[in-house]
C-alpha cells in the first residue's frame, strides 16, 4: 500500500511541549489499519515529524493544538515531485529526535465529516451523551445489532436508522490506551461543478441550423443524384449572402468600424483581431527581485560618485566569499580536519572570538541557569570574604595584643575553673545516659514479663489494673516494642563514615552520593520505600543498618499483621524508631520512620496512601547474599544527628521548582507534604553530595518521579528528552 497517496487517519501528539513539535501517527485508511505499515515505511516510532510549511510560519503551533488530537494526512491529489514527505536531518535518537522523516503541515488537515466515522455502543437516546466522547465530526450508534446515524458532534439530534452504504468496520487499538471501533466509507467522486454564470455561453446544437454529424468512415453526398449535370450546376450558381464577410471588400477598413452595429450574426472568419489584454503575472518574491535588481545594477553598472580621469574600473573578488568556499571544499576531505582547525584557531584573535561562540547556545537549560545564578553569588560572596579575611588579617595582630593585655589572673583561673565545671557535667551526663540506658533495658524486661504474665496466669481484672496503672498499653495482637535510648550527636562526615563501613562489611561497595540520599531520605521523610527483587537480602541489609548505627532497640520488623508496633518513651537525644514492614496496607504511625519492602516499586505504587502522598522508592535491584552483622561497640547516634543535616537550607523552594518544573509537569501534581520533603531531601544533598544541585535533583527524580512515571508508559517519550543532565534518572528510565 502507498500511504503517500492516501487519505490517512492520524493521531497527532504534541510529544516536545517547550519547543512546540508535533508528529503525527498514521492508524487507518480505507483500506485497513496501517500501524504496521508506518513502522516499516517510517521506523524508529512509525510517526512523521511536522514541519511547517512556507505559508504557515506564524500560525503552526495555534492551529496543530486546535486539531484536537486526531486527524487526517491528505495526500490525494498530490502530485510525486510535491515530495511532502522528506528525511529528517536532525534525526537523533540519542538526543530524543527518533523521527526519521518530516510531513508538511499543509498536509495534516482536521477530520473531515466523510470517510471516517466512529461507531459507539449504547442506547441511540443516549446520542448527546456519546456526542461528548465522540473523536469524529459524524459518528454513528449501534444498538442491538441497528446501526443509527449519522450523528454530528457539535450539533448532536435524535438519529434515525442508518441508510444503506458500502462500508467496513475495523477495530481500532489508539495510543491513548482506548480501543475504538471505526467505519471507513470510501468518499464518493465530487460532482461536476455548476456552470460558471461569468463564462463565455457554450453554443447549443440546433438541429434546425446545422446537421448532423457525418459519422467516420461514410461518404458525403453533396449532389443529388435525380439530377443530370446541368441542373446540378444552376442550382449550385447561387449569388452570396449579404451577411458573408468578404476577404476581397472595396470597403476600407475604417468604413467598416464607423458603420452602425449590425445586429445580424457573422458566418465568416472576422476581418480584425480584437487586442488581448494581458496582466503582468506578479512576481513570487517581490523582495527577492529588488535585491536581485540591485544587485546587478551595484555589479555592472558604473557607480555615480565622480570618478577622476582616466580612473580604471575591473572586478573585484569578495576575499569572504572565496574563503568560505576553499574552506568548504577543503572540508570535505576528513583528513584534513585537524590541519584546517589548527590553522584556524592559529590566527590572531580567533580563539577569543570563538570562545564566546561556543559557550552561548540552546544548551542554557533552567539547571544551567540555576548553577549559573548561583555560581555568580558564590563568586560575589568569595570576593566579599576575601576582603572581610584581609580585612581580618590586618587587625589579627592588634586584636591579640589587646586580648592578651586585658586578660587578667582572674580571668584565667575562671576559665580553669569552668573548663573543670564542663569535664564534670559531661562525664555526668555520660554516666546519666548509661544508667538511663541500663534502666530502659530493666523496664523492657519487666515489659515482657508483664505481658507474659498477662497472657497466661493474672486474671483480666489484674491485667486491666496494670494498665490503668500504665505499667503496659492495652493492645490487640503482638506487642512489637520499639525502645528508643540515648544517643549521642555526631558529625556528617562520620555519620556518613559509619554507613559506609556497615555496607562495606556487609559486602557491598557503594558510591558516597548512595549513602548521602539514604540519609537525606531518613531526616527528610517519615517514610521510606525500599524496592528489590531479593527481598530477604533487602531486609538484612536495613537491619544491619540498623544496629550498626546503635538502633538495635529501636529498630524492628513487621511480618505478619497481628504484630502491633508500640513505640516506648523517647529519652533526651533518643534514638530513631525506625520499622521495615513487609506488609502492603499501610497504617499511619507516630514518631516511627516507616520503611516499606517490596520486590518491585510498582507493589508500593499501587498503595492508596502512596497516591495520596508520595514517598521516595530506593531502587536496589539484586542483591547478593548478605551476611547478618551484630551491634557496634560504638555510642548510638541520635535521631538529632539525621534532623541537623538541613541546618544549611542550600536550596530554596523557588529554585527547585525552577529546576525541576518542565520534569514535574509530566507526572501528577504531587501533595504538598510530597513537594516539601522533596525540597529538604534536595536541600541536604545539595551541600553532602558530590555534584551539588545536579546530583541532588537527579536522586530526588530517581526516586519520586521515576516510581510514578512506571505506572504511565505514555509519560516515557515526554519525559526521555528532559533527563539528558540526569544520568543516573535517564538510565532508570531507559532499563
Amino acid at each position: 500500500m502507498n500511504l503517500e497517496r492516501e487519505l490517512v487517519f492520524c493521531f497527532i501528539e504534541e510529544d516536545n511541549i517547550q519547543r512546540a513539535y508535533f508528529r503525527v501517527r498514521p492508524l487507518l485508511t480505507v483500506s485497513g489499519c496501517v500501524q504496521d505499515e508506518a513502522q516499516r515505511l517510517w521506523p524508529d516510532d512509525g510517526c512523521l515529524r511536522i514541519v511547517p510549511d512556507r505559508n504557515e510560519q506564524h500560525t503552526f503551533k495555534e492551529r496543530m493544538r486546535t486539531l484536537g488530537g486526531w486527524c487526517v494526512m491528505n495526500l490525494v491529489g498530490i502530485p510525486a515531485d510535491a515530495n511532502k514527505i522528506r528525511t529528517n536531518k536532525n534525526y537523533k535518537p540519542d538526543k530524543g529526535e527518533r523521527n526519521q522523516f518530516i510531513l508538511y503541515s499543509d498536509t495534516v488537515q482536521a477530520l473531515p465529516e466523510h470517510t471516517f466515522f466512529q461507531v459507539l455502543e449504547g442506547s441511540a437516546g443516549d446520542y448527546a451523551a456519546m456526542a461528548a466522547s465522540a473523536i469524529t465530526p459524524l459518528f454513528y450508534i449501534r444498538e442491538n445489532d441497528t446501526l443509527y446515524g449519522p450523528v454530528s458532534k457539535q450539533h448532536p439530534a435524535q438519529p434515525e436508522t442508518a441508510q444503506a452504504a458500502s462500508g467496513v468496520l475495523y477495530p481500532l487499538a489508539c495510543p491513548d490506551g482506548a480501543d475504538r471501533v471505526m467505519l471507513c466509507i470510501a468518499q464518493t467522486p465530487d460532482p461536476k461543478p455548476a456552470p460558471d454564470p461569468k463564462a463565455a455561453p457554450v453554443a447549443e446544437k440546433n438541429s434546425e441550423t446545422f446537421e448532423e454529424s457525418l459519422p467516420i468512415g461514410k461518404a458525403l453526398q453533396i449532389l443529388d443524384e435525380n439530377k443530370g449535370f446541368e441542373e446540378t450546376l444552376q442550382s449550385l450558381d447561387q449569388p452570396l449572402s449579404e451577411g458573408a464577410n468578404l476577404l476581397r471588400s472595396e470597403t476600407r477598413v475604417e468604413e467598416t468600424i464607423a458603420s452602425p452595429v449590425d445586429n445580424r450574426p457573422l458566418s465568416g472568419t472576422p476581418l480584425l483581431r480584437a487586442t488581448m489584454r494581458t496582466s503582468q503575472p506578479q512576481p513570487k518574491n517581490k523582495l527577492q527581485e529588488v535585491i536581485s535588481a540591485q544587485w546587478r545594477v551595484a555589479r555592472n553598472e558604473p557607480p555615480t560618485a565622480p570618478l577622476p580621469a582616466g580612473a580604471t574600473m575591473r572586478h573585484v573578488e569578495n576575499p569572504v566569499e572565496t574563503a568560505c568556499t576553499s574552506l568548504g571544499s577543503a572540508w570535505q576531505v576528513t583528513e584534513a580536519h585537524d590541519q584546517l582547525i589548527d590553522f584556524i584557531l592559529s590566527l590572531d584573535g580567533m580563539r577569543a572570538r570563538l570562545e564566546p561562540r561556543m559557550t552561548e547556545g540552546p544548551e542554557s537549560t533552567p539547571l544551567y541557569k540555576t548553577l549559573k545564578s548561583r555560581l555568580d553569588d558564590m563568586e560575589a560572596e568569595r570576593l566579599a570574604a576575601l576582603l572581610e579575611l584581609d580585612k581580618a588579617k590586618a587587625d589579627l595582630d592588634a586584636y591579640r595584643r589587646s586580648v592578651l593585655d586585658g586578660m587578667s589572673e582572674r580571668s584565667k583561673a575562671e576559665v580553669t575553673r569552668l573548663e573543670n565545671l564542663k569535664n564534670e557535667y559531661e562525664s555526668s551526663v555520660a554516666s546519666l545516659k548509661a544508667q538511663q540506658n541500663a534502666l530502659i533495658a530493666q523496664r523492657d524486661e519487666l515489659t515482657r514479663r508483664v505481658e507474659e504474665l498477662q497472657r497466661t496466669d493474672l486474671p483480666d481484672a489484674l491485667a486491666k489494673a496494670m494498665a490503668e496503672a500504665q505499667l503496659t498499653a492495652p493492645i490487640t495482637g503482638t506487642p512489637l516494642h520499639l525502645n528508643p535510648v540515648c544517643g549521642e550527636k555526631i558529625p556528617a562526615n562520620e555519620l556518613i563514615r559509619r554507613v559506609n563501613d556497615t555496607l562495606a562489611a556487609s559486602g557491598l561497595n557503594v558510591h558516597r552520593n548512595q549513602i548521602v540520599a539514604l540519609l537525606a531520605a531518613m531526616s527528610a521523610c517519615s517514610r521510606i520505600g525500599v524496592a528489590s527483587v531479593t527481598t530477604a537480602a533487602a531486609a538484612t541489609l536495613v537491619g544491619n543498618i540498623a544496629r550498626r548505627l546503635g538502633w538495635g532497640r529501636s529498630y524492628a520488623h513487621q511480618v505478619t499483621p497481628e504484630q502491633k508496633p508500640v513505640v516506648g518513651s523517647l529519652p533526651a537525644d533518643g534514638t530513631p524508631a525506625v520499622l521495615l514492614t513487609s506488609l502492603a496496607a499501610y497504617a499511619p504511625l507516630d514518631r516511627i520512620t516507616k520503611v516499606f519492602l517490596a520486590r518491585s516499586a510498582m507493589n508500593q505504587t499501587r498503595n492508596t496512601a502512596y497516591e495520596a502522598s508520595p514517598w521516595p522508592i530506593f531502587p536496589l535491584g539484586a542483591l547478593p547474599l548478605i551476611p547478618q552483622l551484630t551491634e557496634s561497640n560504638l555510642s548510638p547516634v541520635s535521631f538529632t544527628t539525621l534532623t541537623e543535616l538541613d541546618t544549611a537550607k542550600a536550596v530554596s523552594l523557588d529554585e527547585v521548582r525552577t529546576v525541576l518544573g518542565s520534569v514535574l509537569q509530566q507526572i501528577m501534581p504531587l501533595s504538598g507534604a510530597a513537594l516539601s520533603e522533596m525540597h529538604r531531601f534536595i536541600s541536604i544533598s545539595t551541600t553532602l553530595m558530590e555534584g551539588g544541585l545536579a546530583s541532588a535533583c537527579d536522586w530526588a527524580i530517581l526516586l519520586w518521579v521515576i516510581p510514578a512515571v512506571e505506572r504511565v508508559p505514555r509519560v516515557l517519550n515526554a519525559l526521555k528528552p528532559l533527563l539528558e543532565e540526569y544520568p543516573l534518572s535517564l538510565a532508570a528510565l531507559q532499563s
